[in-house]
């Protein structure tokens, strides 16, 4: 028979401290809703059930068990034979958690209880029924935590399937680190600025030597016609030819 998982919390009492156990069952509400924790005493035994097989199914299962102790609960012979035996084991060897909690008076007893030997949330001197309301409350409430914190720490982390290849692992690069400090930073903005006032000094020469020659040109195109080119000399008149007329 496979053993069962253990995932539930198992509480321990006598019915004459069922008031202790409403208080402890309403710290314990919030991860009944939240954390979806079974929290489980014999109140939830349904009329007609084998309450015997039942009790004992659940403490199987059970991660934790939290026992609420006075001398009610230590006088109990049912308690005694049939619910510590197996929860002492369970601590023993399957690793669940036992959380004392002492009710009421019952120093002298507790001493030669199996229980003795357990660390107690409260000591047996200083009992719940002792305590104001509000330390009555804050020791409910370090339950609760110390429950958290196992159930939480318990969740199973989801598993998926992987096909495993052989690679050869090659390492990376690790590029080199330029360290730039505030000298090299202000030499750089430097010849930033010579570069560009160079520029612009060219930028400004080149306009003024576009200017000069627009200038040249247009002076040309509006000198005389004179200064183009030589007027040609003119030839002179020639003169009339006289006929010389000889005498006979």
């Amino acid at each position: 028979m496979p053993t069962p998982v253990r995932t539930s919390v198992f509480i321990s009492y006598s019915h004459a401290d069922s008031v202790w156990l409403d208080l402890l069952n309403t710290h314990l509400k919030p991860l009944i809703r939240d954390h979806k924790v079974e929290i489980w005493s014999d109140q939830k035994l349904r009329k007609g059930e084998q309450w015997r097989e039942r009790i004992h199914a659940q403490m199987a299962k059970a991660k934790v068990a939290i026992f609420l102790v006075s001398a009610s609960f230590l006088g109990s012979d049912f308690i005694h034979a049939e619910e510590l035996p197996p929860l002492l084991k369970a601590a023993k060897r399957a690793g669940a958690t036992l959380l004392t909690i002492i009710v009421r008076p019952c120093a002298g007893s507790f001493q030669d209880s199996p229980l003795s030997h357990l660390q107690t949330v409260n000591g047996p001197q200083t009992p719940l029924s002792g305590m104001s309301v509000t330390a009555q409350e804050q020791v409910m409430a370090s339950v609760y935590d110390e429950l958290r914190s196992i159930f939480r720490g318990a969740a199973p982390k989801p598993t998926t399937q992987t096909k495993t290849i052989k690679t050869t692992a090659v390492a990376p690069k690790t590029p080199k680190r330029v360290t730039v400090t505030v000298a090299d930073k202000t030499v750089a903005q430097e010849a930033a600025a010579k570069a560009k006032a160079i520029a612009r000094q060219k930028a400004i020469a080149k306009k003024k030597r576009e200017a000069a020659a627009a200038a040249k040109k247009l002076a040309a195109e509006q000198a005389p016609a004179t200064h183009k080119k030589a007027a040609a000399p003119r030839k002179s008149a020639a003169k009339p030819a006289t006929t010389r007329i000889r005498k006979k």
